[in-house]
């Protein structure tokens, strides 16, 4: 569901039913209702009891929260990278070279994919609250960055992407 939500096959402001959901994915109605709770918590969904389940409407305020603690997780990271795998560097490090031009265009998709990158190298650190913290709080910035009053610190992510190539 994550990923639906992520690459748009789930849209902002569409309902979720449990028994559309189940049939689509093809599990029961437990792991659904697990996954919407917590995409939930990670304010991708919104819910009103007895009345709607849908997917969040993006919201700068909601990335710009998230972004700064995303920011914070991912700095962790690069700090620690010669703690972490040499494969978990090697994937930051080529991941953030082909998203440097795009950063300065402002590319939301170029920003997304680095956060991604950022992720590779924190899952190589084999810190398993960091890497469960990190990815919930990549999952909201992810989704509201294409928020239009969502603020961006452009210059924040091109340094990200230049510390991830030096690793």
């Amino acid at each position: 569901m994550l990923e639906a939500i992520e690459n748009g096959t789930l849209v902002v402001g569409e309902r979720l039913n449990d028994d559309e959901l189940t049939s689509w994915l093809g599990v029961s109605r437990t792991p659904v209702r697990e996954a919407i709770a917590r995409l939930e918590s990670e304010g991708l969904v919104e819910m009103a009891a007895n009345r709607y389940i849908r997917v969040a409407s993006l919201s700068g305020p909601a990335h710009d929260e998230a972004a700064v603690l995303l920011a914070a997780l991912h700095t962790w990271a690069t700090d620690h990278a010669a703690d972490g795998s040499a494969e978990a560097r090697k994937a930051a490090m080529t991941a953030a070279e082909l998203l440097a031009r795009k950063l300065g265009d402002h590319d939301v998709a170029a920003y997304r994919d680095l956060q991604d990158a950022a992720a590779a190298l924190v899952a190589g650190l084999s810190n398993e609250l960091v890497t469960a913290t990190e990815t919930a709080v990549r999952g909201r910035v992810k989704f509201h960055a294409a928020a239009d009053d969502a603020a961006i610190d452009w210059d924040a992510a091109a340094a990200t992407a230049d510390a991830l190539t030096k690793l």
